[in-house]
Parts: structure tokens; sequence; C-alpha cells
């Protein structure tokens, strides 16, 4: 798949090159107008995702006094101790507890929160004692349907298009958010929550593939960096929008939030469909309709722009015969001047042996990244102070994720940075794990342990976002959703399961850091079996996917250096 030229005549009579690579023909308004839809459809994902931190928040409370008029209170013989759970009373009017329990009760009179009764979910419906799981539960609930969106929705993004399912997603979001804020009980609330996480995933997993689609293998990188910067920067402005709305009940946040999905609505008419997409898919009147319009907005002449698109979809139909003649099998087949359409299910990693080791691999991968950062989460010295504030600096200091990940990107490819950080959470969280054990009340090796952690919470973030960009690249057109769907699906599994790291750690403390660490150098291994996608045009069929594999993946990739060599 070497990268080919066209040569173009410009007005003044000189001659530019335009990379065949490139679909779009270059860098331009099209590209930027595009790709900022792209990006400004990540803050609604993150939004509905993680809304839960400050509306799902739990607070100090107590059990509610009774009215003065109640004869406990009336009673001067007896002192009443209002408990989380439960009310105590006893002889005497003295906190001393050694003198005798007369009664203990359920709170009869309700609760009393450290803030406004409408605050939270947590307030408002009393999600406290016999009932405080419920608030996990919503978040588990959101997982839930993000494991189903990430395995349906990918799924249909390739058969029906990627803008059909991120716009429907993106509109649903507004609907389904908006009916959060006006859940009239838990059941309501659960429901909708389990909806919205569907909708995430359909929108995260199509907004992914379809940025990706918009650049070429030598510059798609860039996608992935701003990605994440702008996840990031979404994260940034929850903590001030919440902290502003604190003294309002959790419903207006609710509402704030969703409102940002309203951009679906402009989206509608400016954001197309991805021309790789249309063009795999042989959608010919809807890819001339873009190609004008992209040949109009970047100043391209639209016959030297269908001449690329042109010549792009032939060396793909070239390689896709050639790699049929090899392996002595046909996919798709349709005469030479014609585009090779080939359809895929999720039947076809199970029948592929080549896309379903791929696969595996893939999915112990996003399970280890899900388990160990929710892990790490649970296991690292929380910030005291203000709790908005705690979510403003822990949702800065992913920047420098973002700025390692992008320099990486410049210069080493996807695999390799899995790699490394993977390896570097690793040994991060081994030595954090040494470091507490050995600890035995040592102030400087406790620090050590935090700093550690810290450091293998960055790698293990960096690593997030790199498999959002390699994931897909491993995938041909028509199963790529199927690919990183699946991955995402695999990985909520982890989500799940992350939690009972804490009881773990309880009764062995060693031991999350120690599971965590073993499954970090067990990707680092299983990765090598994988082939570099840097430097590497999307592959647009199974049969592509096969023969690059056989190449090019870790052993015969090997094998076949040191042939080379001889």
């Amino acid at each position: 798949m070497d990268n080919l030229e066209i040569s173009v005549t410009k007005s003044n009579g000189s001659e530019k090159k335009l990379d065949e690579d490139y679909i779009y023909g270059k860098w331009g308004p099209y590209q930027i107008v595009q790709t900022a839809i792209v990006l400004f459809n990540i803050w609604p994902t993150g939004f509905q995702l993680l809304i839960g931190v400050f509306i799902g928040y739990k607070p100090e409370f107590q059990c509610a006094a009774p009215d003065l008029d109640s004869e406990i209170v009336t009673n001067s013989s007896v002192y009443v101790k209002y408990e989380k759970c439960h009310i105590e009373v006893f002889l005497n009017n003295t906190r001393d507890t050694n003198h005798q329990l007369l009664q203990r009760t359920a709170c009869l009179h309700g609760f009393q929160y450290s803030l406004d009764k409408d605050s939270t979910i947590v307030t408002e419906m009393d999600l406290v004692c016999d009932h405080g799981n419920l608030p996990e539960l919503v978040q588990t609930l959101v997982m839930a349907g993000q494991l189903v969106g990430a395995a349906f929705g990918s799924s249909l993004s390739d058969k029906v298009g990627r803008k059909t399912v991120l716009l429907g997603s993106h509109l649903l979001t507004l609907v389904f958010g908006i009916g959060v804020a006006f859940s009239p009980n838990y059941t309501t609330l659960g429901i909708l929550k389990f909806i919205l996480g569907v909708l995430q995933q359909g929108m995260v997993m199509s907004n992914a593939v379809m940025g990706l689609e918009l650049f070429p293998q030598s510059t798609r990188f860039y996608m992935e960096s701003l990605g994440l910067f702008f996840w990031t920067t979404g994260l940034v402005i929850m903590a001030p929008i919440a902290y502003l709305l604190r003294h309002y009940s959790w419903r207006y946040l609710q509402i704030a939030l969703t409102c940002f999905s309203l951009f679906s609505l402009v989206q509608y008419w400016v954001q197309d469909e991805s021309l790789r997409w249309l063009l795999a898919n042989g959608k010919t009147e809807e890819s001339e309709r873009i190609i004008r319009k992209v040949a109009k907005w970047n100043k391209i002449n639209y016959a030297d722009l269908k001449k690329i698109v042109d010549r792009r979809m032939a060396r793909d139909q070239k390689d896709t015969q050639q790699a049929d003649t090899e392996e002595n099998k046909e996919h798709g087949q349709v005469s030479s001047d014609m585009l090779v359409v080939e359809k895929y299910s999720i039947l076809t990693v199970l029948r592929s042996k080549t896309i379903f080791i791929i696969s595996l691999i893939m999915w112990f991968t996003w399970v280890t990244n899900t388990v160990t950062y929710f892990g790490l989460t649970l296991t690292s010295t929380s910030l005291a102070g203000d709790r908005f504030l705690n979510f403003f600096l822990s949702a800065v200091v992913e920047y420098i994720a973002a700025i390692l990940e992008y320099i990486m990107l410049r210069c080493l490819g996807r695999r390799t940075i899995t790699i490394v950080f993977h390896a570097i959470c690793g040994v991060s969280l081994t030595s954090a794990t040494l470091f507490k054990h050995f600890s035995d009340g040592d102030s400087n090796l406790e620090t050590a342990s935090v700093v550690a952690t810290f450091v293998g919470k960055m790698a293990i973030t960096g690593s997030f976002s790199t498999l959002f960009l390699y994931t897909p690249e491993l995938y041909p057109t028509n199963l790529r959703n199927v690919g990183i769907g699946f991955s995402s699906s695999f990985s909520r599994i982890g989500a799940i399961v992350s939690p009972f790291a804490g009881t773990l750690a309880e009764e062995i403390p060693w031991a999350p850091g120690t599971i965590f660490s073993a499954m970090c150098f067990i990707v680092v291994v299983i990765l090598l079996y994988l082939p570099e996608t840097r430097g590497v045009e999307l592959p647009q069929t199974l049969t592509e996917v096969k023969l690059w594999y056989t190449d090019h993946s870790g052993l015969h990739r090997r094998h076949k250096s040191e042939t080379t060599k001889l």
C-alpha cells in the first residue's frame, strides 16, 4: 500500500502534489468543520457518564430528630443519640455509653443531611443505610447500558452508517437526559440511566471511528490526541458548572449538562457521513455529493479529487484481489472495474481465525485497562478538601497523559506506545504495592507509594486513549465498529468487576496491586503478536487484514526480518 501522488495544475500554472493516501485531497475548511463536530461530540458523552459524581454524591448524614412534642425529646431522664442509621435512647441525660441502653430504633423521622434535601439523588430519595447501595447501582446500570450499546450500537453503525447512529444517539440522549431530570422515583431514574448508557456508547463508538476515518494514516494520531484533550477539557468544565449550581436541585445540573446535546440539531445539517464508509458500501450517489462538497470547500478541482478517490479505491480493489489470489478465497468478487463491497457481522469475528486472535488480545487489553484504572482510583489516596476542587484537579492532571501521548504518537507506533504505557503502569503498581507493604508507618515509603500509584494512573489513562486509535485500525472498514464496540463491551465487564478490588484489599492488602500489575505485564507480552498500524492505510477488507497480519504480526515479522538479513 505505497502512497501515490497526483499532480494538479493550479490557476497560476504551477503544479501541486495531492497525496492519494489522503482521500479528501488535502487538509482544508471541510476537514476543520467535520473534525470540530467530532470533537465537540465528546463532551456530551463525558457528561452523561460522569454526572453521577455530582448528582449521586453522598454527603454526611444522620437520623433526623423527632418533633419537639415527642415523648423522647421531652423526657429529661433519657439521652437520645442520633446515629447514621438508627436512634439510641440511654438512661439518664448523659453521653456516657456505659449507662443502660433503653431502646434502639430505625430513623423513624427520616434523615438529616449536610446538604439541602434536593441537592442530590441520595438526599432527595434517602438512598442511605438499607438503601445505601442504590446510588452505586445507578452507575452500574449506566455501565450495563454501555455494554449493550457498545455491542449493538457499533455493529449497527457498520451497517447503517456512522452518522445515522451518532446523530440518532445524540438526539435521544437529549430527550432521555432531560427525562432523567423529571424522574418521579428511583425505578424510573434507573431505567432512564440504563438507556442513556446504551446511547452514550452509541455516540462514543461511532464518533471515534468517524473521526478516525477523516484522516490519512500519516496524521491520524492527531485526531486521537485532540480527542483526549477535548475529553479532559469536558471534565474540567464540569466542575465549575456543578459548583455554580451547587445550591440548586440536582435536576438543574442534569438539565444543564444534557443541554450540550442541543448541538446535535446543528450536527444534522453540517456533518456528513464518513466518505470511507460510503465508498466501502457502494453508496455512489451520496459519495459523489460529498466529493463535490469537499472540492468546493477546499477549493480543489472536482476532477482531480475524483481521480484521487477512484485511484484510492482501485488500489484497495487491487490489494484485495491479490490477497484473494494468495489465499485462494473470494470475498464479494465482482468485475475488475467495480467496487468490492463486503458485508461482515460479529459472526465474522468468530469464523475468521485471524480476526478472532486479534479480538481476543484486544479484549483482554481493554479489560486490563478498565480494571486497572478503576482499581487505581479505589486504592489511591483521595484529596482532602472541597469535592468540586478535587474533581477539577483530578481532571486537570489528565492533560499530562494527553501531552505524553501526543509526543509519543509523533515518533512511535500505536502498538509500541500501548506496550510502553502498560509496562510503566505494571512497574508503578508493583513498586506502589512493595512500598505500601514495607512502609510500616514510614512516611517516605508511603509518599513513594502514592507517587508510584499516580504515575500508574497517568500511564493507564494514556493507554486508554491510544487503544481508541489502535483498536479500530486493526479491523476492516465494515467490521471496524464491531471491533472497537466489542472491545469496549468487555471493558465494561472490567468496570463492573473492579469495585471488588476494595473488598479484596481488606482481606489481602497486596493482592489488588499484584493482580493489576500482572495483567499489565501479560498485555505487554501478548501485544507483541499484533501488527503495528503506524504508517499503514486502514484496511478495507477482511482479506487485506489476513494478508497484513500474516506478514507483519509478531513472530512472522521477526522471522521475515531475520530471513532478510541472511
